[in-house]
C-alpha cells in the first residue's frame, strides 16, 4: 500500500509493516496505525500511517545511555502480548535541536514494541529517575565506534 510521509514523500509499505498502537499516544489518542522508517544510522522515524505530518524521530536509549533500564509491570507486558524479551525494542522520541549535542531524549516515557506481534504502546513510568528531557550523550556513539 502507498502512504504519504513526513520526511520521504510518497511510500509503498507493506501491510505487515504496520505497528498498532490500540490506545494510540498520549496526546494523539486517535493514531493508531505507524511504521518505523530508518532515518540513519541510530534514528529512526516513527510515522503515523493516517496523518503524513505526524512523524517522531526515536532512537534506541540503548545506543547513547548504556545503563538505561526498564522494569515493565506485568499489565503493561500482558497488554502488549510479551512472551519473550527478544519479541521487544525500546525507543524514546528525540526533541532534536540545533546543535544536535543540545538534542534530547524522552527517557521517561519510551515506546515499547512487541515486533513479533507489531503491537506498540507507550510507557509512562509514574516513579523514574529518568526525565523528559535527557540531553543525548554524543560520546557514547563514538565509543562504539
Amino acid at each position: 500500500m502507498k502512504i504519504q510521509t513526513k520526511y520521504f514523500g510518497e511510500q509503498e509499505i507493506s501491510e505487515s509493516d504496520i505497528l498498532s498502537f490500540p490506545s494510540g499516544l498520549p496526546g494523539f489518542a486517535q493514531e493508531r496505525r505507524f511504521i518505523l522508517q530508518p532515518f540513519s544510522e541510530v534514528f529512526s522515524i516513527l510515522q503515523s500511517l493516517d496523518q503524513p505530518q505526524l512523524a517522531f524521530v526515536v532512537t534506541s536509549p540503548y545506543l547513547f545511555f548504556e545503563n538505561y533500564t526498564l522494569d515493565l509491570p506485568d499489565v503493561f507486558v500482558q497488554q502488549l502480548s510479551i512472551e519473550k524479551p527478544e519479541d521487544v525494542t525500546v525507543w524514546v522520541i528525540v526533541s532534536v535541536q540545533a546543535p544536535l549535542s543540545e538534542s534530547t531524549a524522552n527517557l521517561k516515557a519510551p515506546i515499547v514494541l512487541n515486533m513479533r506481534q507489531n503491537l506498540g504502546k507507550q510507557y509512562i513510568a509514574e516513579q523514574s529517575t529518568y526525565s523528559l528531557r535527557e540531553r543525548l550523550m554524543m560520546q557514547s556513539l563514538e565509543k562504539r565506534a
